[in-house]
C-alpha cells in the first residue's frame, strides 16, 4: 500500500504497535485500536486502519463503512479508496469498484510526481533486475518465451482500470500466450510483460525488497505465459 504516514508522530507510532499487534491477533489490534486518544478516534488514518482490522475479522462487507468514513475525513486518502474497491469488488459491485479505482489511479499519479518517484536510475535498477531474471531462465523456457518483451511503464493505463484492473497492480501480462500463439491472432496482438515501475518503487522502497518483488512480478507474469492460472502460481510461490 501507498500508505501516507499520520502527521502526528505519536499516532505514527501508535499505529505501528497495533500493527505489530495485528501481525499475530487482529482481533487483539482492533481492541487496542479502541484505546486511541480521543483526539485520534475521528482521524481517517484510525478509520482506515480499524477498516482493515474489521475486514480480517468480520469480512469486507463489514469493513466497508470505516472506509467510507475515512474518505468522508480526506477524500483524497488514495489507500481509502484502493480499499474500498476492494470490498467492492469482495460484493460484486463492480461500477463502485471501478469509481474508485479511478480515483486511486489520479491519486498515486499526482502523489508520485510529488514525491519524485520513477527516476530514470530508478527505472534502469528494475530493468537490469528483470534482464537479470530472464538471463537465469532454464535454456528451454528461454527457448520458449522467445522474443516476448518486457516493458516498462509507471501505472497501468485508464483504459485497464476503467475495465476493472487494479490500478496498483505491479505488473501484467498482455496478449496471447504460449498455448494461443497462432498466425494472425499472434500478429494482431503480440505478447508483452509490463512492469508498472512507479507501483513497484511507492510499494517497496527498500533495495532487497525491490529487487525480489521485480523478480517474482517476473516470474509471475512469465507464468501467466506459459497458461498457469492463479492457483499454480500460488503453489510455485509466484503470487
Amino acid at each position: 500500500m501507498k500508505n501516507r504516514p499520520p502527521e502526528d508522530p505519536a499516532l505514527h507510532a501508535f499505529l505501528d504497535d497495533v500493527a505489530d499487534v495485528a501481525n499475530d491477533d487482529p482481533a487483539e489490534a482492533l481492541e487496542l485500536l479502541d484505546e486511541a486518544s480521543p483526539d485520534w478516534q475521528d482521524h481517517p488514518e484510525i478509520h482506515y486502519f480499524r477498516g482493515d482490522l474489521v475486514w480480517a475479522v468480520e469480512g469486507p462487507e463489514a469493513a466497508g463503512p470505516h472506509f467510507r468514513r475515512a474518505l468522508e475525513r480526506d477524500a483524497r486518502f488514495a489507500d481509502a479508496h484502493h480499499a474500498l474497491a476492494q470490498v467492492y469488488e469482495a460484493m460484486d459491485q463492480r461500477p463502485a469498484m471501478i469509481r474508485h479505482y479511478l480515483e486511486v489511479l489520479r491519486l498515486d499519479a499526482h502523489d508520485d510526481i510529488g514525491a519524485g518517484i520513477g527516476t530514470k536510475a530508478d527505472q534502469r535498477f528494475i530493468a537490469g533486475v528483470a534482464e537479470s531474471v530472464l538471463e537465469d531462465l532454464p535454456e528451454e523456457f528461454k527457448q520458449r518465451l522467445g522474443n516476448v518483451p518486457v516493458v516498462l511503464e509507471a501505472r497501468p493505463a485508464k483504459y485497464l482500470v476503467q475495465d476493472g484492473f487494479d490500478p496498483r497492480a505491479l505488473g501484467l501480462f498482455e496478449g496471447p500466450d504460449h498455448f494461443h500463439q497462432r498466425g494472425i491472432e499472434a500478429a494482431a496482438a503480440p505478447s508483452r510483460i509490463v512492469l508498472y515501475y512507479a507501483n513497484l518503487l511507492a510499494m517497496f522502497a527498500d533495495e532487497d525488497e525491490l529487487r525480489e518483488q521485480v523478480e517474482v512480478t517476473i516470474l509471475h507474469e512469465i507464468g501467466h505465459y506459459f497458461g498457469l492460472d492463479e492457483d499454480d502460481m500460488q503453489r510455485l510461490g509466484l503470487d
